[in-house]
């Protein structure tokens, strides 16, 4: 493994919604299922190469970390932190939602 790589840890939560937002879209449409993990592979990609380049994430509400967000499949944000050679996925959201409805 390249030692320039980070590595990618990901919130029990925050897979289980991205789990979540899978089987609603498999029930309308497989491949839009598909779709989406695809592009989540992408960013996931992305963000084991090169996170200090997504843009910052301000949460509604405060806390004491530096958030990044990196957009995927169109509408769908992962909410991350870096600390040394690690990257934290802390959430996934789905942008359509309401920002009051957010925790971080």
């Amino acid at each position: 493994m390249d030692c320039n790589r980070y590595h990618y840890f990901i919130d029990p939560v925050a897979d289980q919604k991205l789990a979540e937002h899978m089987e609603f879209l498999a029930r309308v449409s497989e491949r839009a299922a598909i779709n989406l993990y695809d592009e989540y592979k992408k960013a996931i990609e992305y963000l084991e190469i090169f996170p200090e380049n997504c843009p910052t994430y301000f949460p509604t509400v405060p806390i004491d970390a530096q958030l990044r967000y990196k957009l995927f499949s169109k509408r769908y944000r992962i909410v991350f932190e870096i600390v040394e050679n690690k990257v934290y996925a802390y959430d996934i959201q789905d942008c359509r939602q309401d920002d009051d409805k957010k925790l971080i």
